[in-house]
């Protein structure tokens, strides 16, 4: 009898947190940049962060991908952590809870405890010694890293590894990987410079994310504001902060495209350049010739790049770094809130309707279609193969450039509209109030995703489309969701 009453009590604290997640059906990258704690297993060393857990193989010298909420982790707020000697389970502790995950079942376990005898304390010793940190940051004061912005970042965890290394982490600065025989130690930026994501842009190998986080007069030299660009061959990132960087005028920014010299950011102050070669930056605004100084959207066709703003369209030629502006018996100074290019015409959304301009023809004019959709607020515009998406405050409404025929989605439309969409041969994707709604193309079937799907936040702001996978930016993150996964049934 004693025997069955330990068996339930240990089924009872062990209890499996309910999930149908799909394994590495989405990832997601966040600011990993506050690290609370770490954990070293037998492969692997975890940082605990207030976004999640990074995984760090210590032998490949790699990074693998977080673990999050869209892994089924109950809080993305970790507090403490510990590893089994073999990598087999993790346990976390969370303001949620504890819990063990399983990494041969790839499931989560609710705790009533860490194991004591698999936890490390990850605490700072009274007696650290000093790091020798890389170019652009010093340690001045023991348990204190400075850059070269005079921002002081504080020592908040350390553990001490195998094979002669230090695992150790800042506050606002992320993880740090130190030589434990010359405390030589490197920065290991990995993850986004800031969380919430409102423009991605794919370059080559490379993604360009910003958003509509940053501030300029916020004072708090922990928090970060800017660009990330993440390298998805290498798996790395690099951070741009723009009120560090000179001609690089913006911290918000609403939209991101380039060619094969130059990045282009459209921002609350303008436009700003980047330029590969040479890495060095310049902003258009509104004394280059910018109707107004919040650049909404860009779009680039050969020498032409086309720039929304807040107040009418503008014409930049970067080959001789002009700016004029057009279409103003078209628009009028119409808040432009996007702008693609589609075949041989300019699509333009504004708050007030769908306009357009064809290269070939020369003519201008409002789009239309059977619903009168269009005639509202336009929030976006995407595009696969010959389908144009456009995103309106009303649904979604595609137009075939071949037939210039325009027809409304099924189950996009209803209180809110649509916010942004993607398709591909299979299915239409769109940003709604509810989360990520999802409609098969040809069976007209409707799926919504939201956090229990493993987004981190159904206030999404772009999407992405990348082959096989949707790149999804929230107010939580970037995540990657592998939108042609055969185990996915919608």
């Amino acid at each position: 009898m004693m025997k069955c009453v330990l068996v339930v009590l240990l089924l009872f604290m062990t209890t499996a947190i309910p999930a149908e997640l799909i394994p590495d059906q989405m990832v997601t990258w966040s600011n990993f940049s506050f690290v609370t704690c770490i954990a070293i297993g037998h492969d692997f060393v975890f940082f605990g962060t207030t976004e999640g857990i990074l995984r760090y193989h210590r032998f490949e010298r790699t990074w693998y991908t977080p673990i999050t909420i869209s892994d089924g982790l109950p809080s993305n707020d970790i507090s403490r952590m510990a590893a089994s000697p073999d990598d087999a389970v993790l346990y976390i502790e969370t303001t949620q809870g504890i819990y063990r995950y399983d990494f041969m079942f790839e499931q989560w376990f609710s705790e009533s405890e860490i194991p004591p005898e698999f936890y490390v304390s990850s605490g700072v010793p009274a007696q650290m010694p000093r790091f020798y940190m890389p170019f652009e940051y010093s340690m001045p004061t023991i348990g204190v890293i400075s850059d070269k912005n005079l921002r002081d970042f504080r020592v908040t965890a350390y553990v001490n590894g195998d094979f002669n290394m230090i695992y150790s982490a800042a506050w606002g600065l992320g993880p740090l990987l130190v030589d434990g025989r010359d405390f030589e130690t490197k920065v290991a930026t990995y993850g986004l410079v800031q969380k919430r994501v409102d423009a991605i842009y794919k370059d080559g190998d490379s993604l360009w994310i910003g958003g509509n986080e940053g501030n300029n007069s916020v004072s708090d030299f922990q928090t970060r504001f800017g660009v990330t660009c993440f390298n998805l061959k290498e798996n790395t990132f690099q951070w741009f902060e723009p009120r560090y960087i000179n001609g690089f005028d913006s911290e918000i920014i609403y939209d991101i495209t380039g060619d094969e010299d130059d990045i282009y950011f459209a921002g609350q102050n303008g436009v700003t350049v980047l330029t590969k070669k040479d890495k060095s930056f310049f902003t258009l605004n509104i004394g280059d010739g910018l109707p107004d100084n919040e650049a909404t959207a860009v779009a680039i066709r050969n020498d032409s790049l086309w720039i929304g703003t807040a107040r009418g369209l503008a014409l930049y030629h970067p080959s001789i770094k002009t700016v004029n502006i057009v279409g103003r018996r078209l628009l009028g100074d119409l808040f432009i809130t996007d702008v693609h290019i589609a075949k041989d015409k300019l699509i333009i959304g504004t708050t007030k309707g769908a306009y357009y301009i064809d290269f070939v023809s020369k003519l201008t004019g409002r789009l239309k279609d059977p619903e009168g959709d269009l005639g509202g607020e336009i929030r976006h515009i995407s595009q696969f193969d010959n389908e144009v998406l456009i995103s309106t405050e009303y649904g979604l409404t595609t137009i075939n450039m071949l037939t210039e025929k325009a027809r409304s989605v099924p189950h996009m439309s209803g209180p809110g509209g649509t916010y942004a969409a993607a398709a591909n041969d299979k299915l239409y994707v769109g940003i709604t109030g509810q989360g990520l709604q999802i409609v098969t193309r040809e069976e007209n079937r409707r799926n919504v995703l939201n956090q229990e799907d493993g987004l981190p936040s159904i206030d999404i702001n772009a999407l992405l489309a990348d082959g096989k996978y949707l790149w999804i930016g929230s107010a939580e993150g970037l995540t990657r969701f592998y939108w042609l996964d055969p185990r996915r049934v919608d």
